[in-house]
């Protein structure tokens, strides 16, 4: 890589999951000019990531100028100490001042972020949210992700665990949740929660959810929102109880903190946001000192991407 970064230069953002680590080369605008990716699994150790980035900029730098500082993603908890306190598809980083020792082995500037936080950035670069100064990113699957951008900078709060919306609270002693808690708003509204929904449905419904499941593939929520579609009065009773709740989450996290612009992703988004008028109205019931009609609600458009390039956005902010 080149010592300096010039207006020609582009910059490397790493997204790392429990199986793969995926890689980008952006301009200034965000546009990628070139990709890669390396496996990666639970017996990843910093060593081992710090051997896939390395090649994988190697391999990057052969289109362009790339910029010495590199942007990172991790799956798992960031601490603002550079730690990595938690990660179930990396427990060998568990533990571990992941950003300081990766930049003592590359050898460059590194900033290692929450990869939530990274996709939120990324939204800003060239994608649903490019050229918003302050919005909200939420990431409907598995669980419920969330990255906050004020000022068009990421928020971290004090500890650097800010905006876990997923873990909001939005029925006291509700529904369990695998965090432990009790009333999450992802124990509602994710496939996780769909999952759970279907266990306890009819034994028409649950047989209906899970042929679609093994047989096309489907996740548990996608069919719930297809069969409430077809018109199954079960399923869209289901349907509308997720759609409420999230309503009330992003509501509170609206009256919270002030922002205008809602970007929603993940695999279970579009079954969301084509209930948007539906999703409005229950916010408009949470909401305090405007309506729903004043805010701004779109769909991510960075994808699988967004990661990686909110990460290069990172290293391009270290300038």
């Amino acid at each position: 890589m080149t010592s300096a970064a010039s207006q020609d230069s582009s910059w490397a953002g790493f997204d790392v999951g429990g199986q793969a680590v995926k890689a980008v080369l952006v301009d200034e605008r965000g546009n990628i000019v070139a990709r890669g990716g390396r496996a990666t699994g639970l017996e990843t150790d910093v060593r081992h990531l710090a051997a896939a980035i390395g090649s994988l900029a190697d391999e990057l730098s052969a289109t362009a100028t790339v910029a010495d500082a590199v942007g990172i993603g991790l799956a798992g908890v960031m601490g603002a100490d550079g730690v990595l306190h938690g990660s179930p598809n990396l427990p060998r980083l568990v533990g571990r001042p992941v950003q300081r020792e990766l930049e003592e082995i590359l050898g460059r500037a590194t900033i290692v972020d929450n990869d939530a936080n990274c996709a939120a950035f990324g939204e800003g670069l060239g994608g649903a949210a490019d050229g918003v100064a302050s919005y909200l990113l939420i990431t409907l699957g598995s669980g419920i992700g969330s990255g906050l951008v004020l000022g068009g900078e990421l928020h971290h709060g004090a500890t650097g665990y800010a905006c876990e919306l997923g873990h909001s609270v939005v029925c006291s002693k509700g529904r369990l949740c695998g965090c432990g808690n009790r009333g999450c708003l992802e124990a509602y509204c994710s496939e996780t929660a769909a999952r759970a929904l279907v266990a306890e449905a009819s034994e028409r419904l649950r047989a209906a959810v899970i042929a679609d499941v093994s047989e096309r593939g489907h996740g548990h929520a996608q069919s719930l929102f297809e069969r409430a579609d077809g018109g199954d009065d079960e399923a869209r009773a289901i349907t509308a109880d997720m759609i409420e709740m999230l309503g009330i989450g992003l509501a509170s996290a609206v009256n919270v903190l002030d922002v205008t612009v809602l970007v929603i992703g993940g695999g279970i988004a579009p079954g969301v946001l084509a209930r948007k008028d539906e999703l409005l109205a229950a916010m408009d019931a949470s909401l305090f000192a405007r309506d729903a009609a004043s805010l701004t609600v779109v769909a991510a458009a960075r994808g699988g991407d967004a990661g990686a390039v909110g990460a290069a956005r990172l290293a391009m902010s270290a300038r």
